[in-house]
């Protein structure tokens, strides 16, 4: 027997695809970590070890993801984002 997704999970789904298909070409970690269902912490730590499997940029003190390299990862075309 399958059961249908939750409504939370249907929300958590349309508002990553809302973020992306909002987003410049970049994001933060907090984003990805949003879009990709994960902690914030988790998503820093597989950033620093190289494998958050996404293009992760470090500019500076800050952390920066590539959007394209992010849908790219999900999946996701620009015009169905």
């Amino acid at each position: 027997m399958t059961t249908a997704p939750s409504s939370h999970h249907s929300e958590d789904t349309a508002r990553a695809h809302r973020l992306l298909a909002e987003a410049g070409p970049t994001v933060s970690i907090p984003e990805t970590a949003t879009v990709l269902g994960i902690s914030r912490g988790l998503a820093y730590q597989l950033a620093a070890s190289g494998e958050l499997g996404v293009k992760v940029l470090r500019l500076g003190a800050r952390w920066r993801v590539s959007t394209a390299s992010l849908r790219e990862a999900l999946g996701i075309t620009s015009a169905a984002a």
